[in-house]
């Protein structure tokens, strides 16, 4: 069982560890979905804790296409979070048509030499999640994807995963998005991916400005590697 929980300050990714997490997600604006957070707190964080952190490298909220400037920005932040030590990044880029993007993952692939990657959940924005994660097959250094299922009530989301499942090679599939101590277990025995990735259930008040709360994320890290 291998859990990963939402940081946005160095005191989430602190209580985070102590809770007894696998590995952080550290982001910026959280209530905007997460961006890529300041060179400042990727250095304190990974000078903090043990556990592996990934950092999120998305430039803006607006969407998931970019332009080549922000390509430009991205490549650059990818640089700078392999140089403070972050175990891996979190990225994803679409097309116009909210398709992968494959020449703008490539170029950002080429940048992550030594640090893992999940590709976030873009994918789930995408008109075919399950070709999307077959598209994603193909890219070795993709170890991670990131995904609810796309869109749409709990059942279908949950049958959409499955499949991801089937195509998706070796990469692991983290399931997020909604997760919380009270539907984790029946959706671990549904899934059995192992691989699980928690936000706002682990905040203070279930919010996404207050900050990570000790007794709740002991709690999600217990249920699922004692229960």
């Amino acid at each position: 069982m291998y859990i990963e929980f939402i940081a946005t300050t160095i005191e989430d990714v602190i209580l985070i560890e102590k809770a007894g997490a696998d590995r952080i997600e550290l982001v910026s604006s959280l209530t905007e979905g997460g961006v890529t957070p300041s060179h400042g707190l990727v250095e304190a964080a990974v000078r903090a804790v043990n556990i592996p952190i990934n950092v999120m490298v998305r430039p803006h909220s607006q969407s998931f296409s970019y332009s080549e400037e922000d390509l430009a920005i991205m490549k650059n932040d990818i640089r700078t979070i392999r140089s403070l030590g972050a175990n891996g990044v979190v990225l994803g880029a679409l097309n116009e048509r909210n398709e992968i993007h494959r020449g703008y993952l490539e170029e950002l692939i080429a940048e992550c030499a030594g640090l893992e990657i999940t590709f976030h959940r873009a994918i789930d924005d995408t008109p075919d999640p399950v070709r999307s994660a077959e598209i994603l097959a193909h890219y070795p250094e993709i170890t991670t994807i990131l995904t609810s299922g796309g869109h749409g009530d709990l059942p279908s989301r949950i049958q959409t995963i499955q499949r991801m499942k089937d195509v998706c090679g070796n990469m692991v599939i983290l399931v997020g998005s909604g997760l919380n101590k009270d539907n984790i277990l029946s959706i671990s025995s549904e899934l059995n991916t192992g691989y699980y990735h928690f936000g706002t259930a682990v905040r203070k008040n279930n919010g996404l400005i207050e900050g990570v709360a000790l007794e709740k994320a002991q709690e999600i890290v217990n249920m699922l590697k004692k229960g």
